[in-house]
């Protein structure tokens, strides 16, 4: 699968990015990031047993109704969740990674309202 996929699709337009981002500027891991993105565009969160219990930790993913499997949190949620654990978040290095947080938020709402049927 091309880690580019076409926008007109509401699929991550540049998911090496997202994943970069998620790992050097919010501190998950790699696979932690990509499990993350692959239960935003899929509905349920695949991974090894620590990579999802890391994420339901960080208050990513939830367990379903059923407890058969994780789903994920809603982007602007989980990402605020990854964000309210730096602390000081008024110095200018924290504004700006703030802004990045919003607009990684904006991308990543639309893959997964667009899979909810809520767009």
């Amino acid at each position: 699968m091309s880690w580019e996929i076409a926008a007109t699709r509401d699929m991550i337009r540049d998911e090496a990015s997202v994943v970069k981002r998620l790992t050097e500027e919010l501190g998950l891991g790699k696979a932690e990031a990509e499990a993350y993105l692959e239960a935003i565009e899929q509905g349920v969160a695949r991974g090894d047993h620590e990579t999802i219990r890391s994420l339901l930790g960080r208050g990513m993913l939830i367990a379903s109704a059923d407890e058969k499997g994780y789903l994920p949190v809603h982007p602007r949620l989980a990402l605020s969740n990854l964000f309210r654990s730096y602390g000081d978040r008024t110095t200018p290095e924290m504004r700006e990674k703030r802004k990045m947080v919003d607009k990684l938020t904006a991308e990543l709402v639309l893959v997964y309202e667009k899979r909810k049927g809520l767009r």
